[in-house]
């Protein structure tokens, strides 16, 4: 008898949720996760003859179904309530860190890879230098951080693979002896998988000394906080956080240097920072304004010399400190550049090369058969 209540009650709460459920309209975004929700499918014959309405109903009943964030959030409590270190996608460190669960790496697409790569490094005029900087991930250099036993990837050992098969063209140098000496410094954001402002300053530093030049010193630089409200993608992923939200930093020198930025060869800027972003769940795309397919930017930096970055969106937030340098940046994003690298590199006067990436992006990256072309 008791049995039989509990069954009837449960199914009164089940109808309850989804009468309300159907009730209340429908959310259009996702804040705390940075998408777009799905939408009732559109109810017809042939949607539900083909399967199609019962999936996509699937799909929406799970977006809004009421509370959502908090019963996901519910759950994440009760796995680290039994102990619990990660969640399946991002694991719950020391002093609040948060670090991306590693999705492996595939050998295949690395000797695609590096087979795209010497292409280009042969393909490219010999006058021009070509430097690999490569990025290491926060599980690298924060591992005294990270939950004991976590599985992350040796990325010291990846590096030098990458040296042995990589064409002595493309010079590579990384970051991560010299992050593991500033690991005690912000170098990464606590709830998003990229570097800070700091952390970009010191890899432009690397890069300038590496290649023989003098890169400004932090204390020719203005720092502001412009937002201390940053969550990153890590956060999103975590769906429980007690821990501070972020802050962004922005680094002006206090020599200014006049900039004419064109995104896409169509929108003309004179700042590298969109202000805009700082109101929105995406505020990392502050820099630049995010990812674009080509930026142009020209400089009152009157030295003749010409920098292409084929990066990633670790860039964005390094190049207000290459454009002290340079008076002409060019940045290729390979995953929205859709045409040769090398015709273009070779089609203009170019004096330096800077592929700019994390070093398990530049295993897994599949937009590097531009590269080849």
């Amino acid at each position: 008898m008791k049995s039989k209540v509990r069954s009837i009650l449960f199914a009164i709460v089940l109808l309850g949720l989804s009468i309300v459920n159907i009730i209340l309209p429908s959310k259009a975004f996702s804040n705390k996760e940075n998408r777009y929700l799905d939408q009732f499918p559109e109810l017809n014959l042939k949607n539900i003859m083909s399967g199609e309405f019962s999936t996509d109903f699937e799909k929406y009943a799970s977006d809004q179904f009421i509370g959502r964030d908090n019963w996901i959030g519910l759950k994440t409590l009760s796995q680290l309530a039994i102990l619990k270190k990660d969640n399946g996608r991002v694991y719950f460190g020391k002093e609040d860190y948060l670090f991306d669960v590693e999705s492996g790496l595939s050998s295949e697409q690395f000797e695609l890879n590096i087979k795209n790569l010497n292409k280009f490094a042969n393909s490219i005029k010999k006058d021009i230098k070509i430097t690999a900087l490569l990025v290491p991930t926060k599980t690298e250099v924060l591992r005294d951080k990270l939950p004991s036993n976590a599985p992350v990837t040796d990325e010291t050992q990846l590096v030098e693979k990458i040296k042995e098969v990589l064409d002595e063209k493309i010079v590579v140098t990384d970051l991560i002896l010299d992050f593991k000496n500033h690991s005690d410094e912000l170098i990464y954001y606590k709830t998003d998988h990229h570097w800070t402002s700091k952390g970009a300053f010191y890899a432009y530093k690397k890069y300038l000394n590496f290649i023989g030049d003098s890169p400004l010193k932090q204390e020719d630089f203005l720092i502001e906080n412009v937002s201390d409200e940053f969550f990153g993608t890590s956060y999103r992923k975590a769906n429980f956080y007690l821990g501070k939200p972020d802050t962004i930093t922005k680094y002006e020198a206090k020599n200014p240097v006049e900039l004419e930025i064109k995104f896409n060869n169509i929108d003309k800027f004179e700042k590298l920072y969109d202000d805009s972003f700082l109101d929105k769940t995406d505020k990392y795309s502050y820099f630049l304004g995010g990812d674009k397919a080509i930026v142009e930017i020209n400089t009152s930096i009157k030295n003749d010399k010409t920098i292409v970055v084929l990066k990633d969106s670790y860039a964005n937030s390094m190049i207000p400190f290459l454009v002290n340098n340079y008076e002409h940046i060019i940045m290729l994003d390979t995953r929205y550049f859709n045409a040769s690298v090398s015709q273009f590199i070779n089609e203009r006067d170019v004096d330096e090369v800077l592929l700019l990436y994390n070093i398990q992006t530049f295993v897994n990256e599949k937009s590097f058969l531009k590269f080849g072309i």
